[in-house]
């Protein structure tokens, strides 16, 4: 339903906007949330990994390309999880 612009989500999309898909928890060290035992560990440079990552998907990437691009900033997401679970 429209309103002087703005457009009414269902709740369902307005988690999925706002980064908050289960499978796909933005910030969250691992993929998504799928992998329970790697702990609920959100880091700035997980965060950056996932936005690379989504970046390239938006930029008309697959998956595999995506990931591949934001391989570099892979090894400072581990370390920074690592740090947060000492």
């Amino acid at each position: 339903m429209a309103w002087h612009g703005f457009v009414e989500l269902s709740a369902a999309e307005l988690q999925r906007v706002a980064g908050g898909d289960d499978d796909n928890a933005f910030g969250r060290c691992g993929p998504g949330t799928r992998w329970k035992w790697l702990g609920d560990v959100y880091t700035p440079q997980c965060a950056a990994h996932d936005a690379a990552v989504r970046t390239a998907l938006a930029n008309g990437s697959s998956h595999l390309a995506a990931h591949l691009r934001a391989l570099p900033l892979l090894p400072k997401a581990i370390a920074s999880y690592v740090r947060a679970r000492l």
